[in-house]
């Protein structure tokens, strides 16, 4: 059997957190160890996921685009006295925390942390946006977690895929480079992130096992903007409650609203 769905941009960052609430790394860190969740419009999703409880998740970012088209300033940010405090779930219990490198500095393998991304190269590495002009919290997180072994798993969509390498766009990209009178926003740099990407696919592999998907398309117009376009195939039972539960949470999840 074969059936199409359809999903938002917020319902596949829903779709992307429950996913992810199934991983292994996070599964086990649940119930042992500890979570820390970077902030992002994705990781919100996947914080309100881990805590079985909403969130104000347009306050849970730093970084974010936006349409504005009044300044046209649209590579932004929350305003800082806006923002959430970042959180690590430590044995499923939320801890908000002020000094992200100081907590980090306790993290050990079994550990796990979550950092959302901006963009997905063409080689599978996904990459953050830098505004912050010493990396912000992904330059907290590497350290840590590169000379500890404690992975790096990245939330984001495939709407979010680029037909370059993040790599060779880290050399070409940064903050100093841009004029800033021609950017629709603060200049940015942008970093390579170590660590695994899991997108809408392996949301799908997770959650729904024993069907096969594929990504067959994306956009739209009006508030089919930003959709992604999945065929679903597999044997009949299993492909209807796959298209049930994608109905489900395509008429009840809401649209992410950013606030500025």
């Amino acid at each position: 059997m074969r059936a199409i769905v359809v999903l938002t941009h917020s319902e596949c960052k829903r779709l992307i957190a429950r996913g992810l609430l199934k991983h292994p790394e996070i599964e086990d860190a649940l119930q042992d160890g500890k979570i820390f969740v970077a902030r992002g419009s994705t990781t919100a999703y996947v914080l309100e996921e881990l805590l079985g409880k909403p969130i104000k998740k347009s306050y849970y970012v730093a970084g974010q685009v936006t349409g504005n088209k009044e300044a046209l300033f649209r590579l932004g940010s929350l305003k800082g006295e806006k923002r959430l405090k970042e959180v690590i779930v430590d044995k499923g219990t939320k801890k908000e925390i002020d000094d992200i490198r100081t907590e980090l500095k306790e993290f050990m393998p079994g550990d796990v942390m979550i950092k959302g991304g901006n963009t997905l190269g063409n080689d599978g590495i996904a990459g953050v946006y830098l505004a912050h002009p010493e990396s912000g919290t992904i330059g907290a997180m590497i350290p840590h977690a590169i000379a500890r072994g404690i992975p790096i798993i990245v939330p984001i969509s495939l709407s979010r895929s680029i037909d370059d390498s993040v790599w060779e766009l880290s050399q070409v990209l940064g903050s100093k480079t841009v004029e800033p009178e021609y950017c629709m926003g603060l200049p940015i740099g942008i970093m390579p992130i170590p660590g695994e990407v899991f997108t809408e696919l392996e949301a799908f592999d997770v959650l729904y096992p024993d069907i096969y998907v594929f990504h067959i398309g994306s956009g739209g117009v009006g508030d089919g903007e930003g959709t992604l376009h999945f065929l679903l195939v597999g044997e009949d039972k299993e492909v209807k409650e796959a298209y049930d539960d994608l109905v489900k949470l395509a008429k009840s999840e809401p649209k992410y609203v950013p606030d500025t």
